[in-house]
Order: C-alpha cells, then structure tokens, then sequence
C-alpha cells in the first residue's frame, strides 16, 4: 500500500485497479488517457481515475487481479478433472455428464 495526503484541488491520476480506499472528501472520477499515442502505446488502457483533493488516499501497488494472477501458479491443484469442473460452465457440463454414466 502506498498512502498519498492530497492538497485541495491537487489530482492524482491513477489506473483504476490501484485505488485501494479514499477518504470521503476526496473526489474520485474515471476519465480517459489524453492523447491517442498514450492510448495506444501508454500500456495501462484508455481510462484513468482522477483523485481530487483534499484527502488521504490508498493506493494498491498491485491490483486484486494481478495479485490473483500471481499467486495462481502457488495454488494447489487436485487433479486435471476438477480443475475443469472449477468453473461455471465445466461444473454445469460435468453434472450433466455424471447423470449419463
């Protein structure tokens, strides 16, 4: 966590997945990268959220998802078949599958 104290009317643009909490005086709003060569080639995608001060803010360093990501590859695994089952769809198909046996 990185925690950052903003001056009234100081902004701090951010990518989404890096806010982590902000106090309630603090102005939070999803605004667009400017320029197209910083859409294209800016590597963090088109929207950026603007925090307006005053305020403290928390910033995660590494979003839930990439977090998620990371840690993926310590998880344990049973095996191949219930791994496929994991999800949604694969539970949903594995159930019926299991009623045809």
């Amino acid at each position: 966590m990185v925690t950052r104290d903003l001056q009234p009317g100081e902004t701090l643009r951010v990518h989404p997945g890096h806010v982590g909490a902000f106090q309630a005086t603090v102005s939070f709003q999803i605004t667009t990268v400017p320029g197209i060569k910083n859409m294209i080639f800016g590597g963090d995608g088109i929207f950026l959220a603007a925090l307006t001060g005053p305020g403290r803010v928390w910033l995660q360093t590494l979003p839930v998802a990439k977090l998620a990501h990371a840690i993926e590859k310590y998880m344990r695994r049973e095996n191949t078949r219930q791994t496929a089952e994991a999800g949604a769809v694969g539970g949903i198909v594995g159930s019926i599958l299991e009623g045809m046996r």
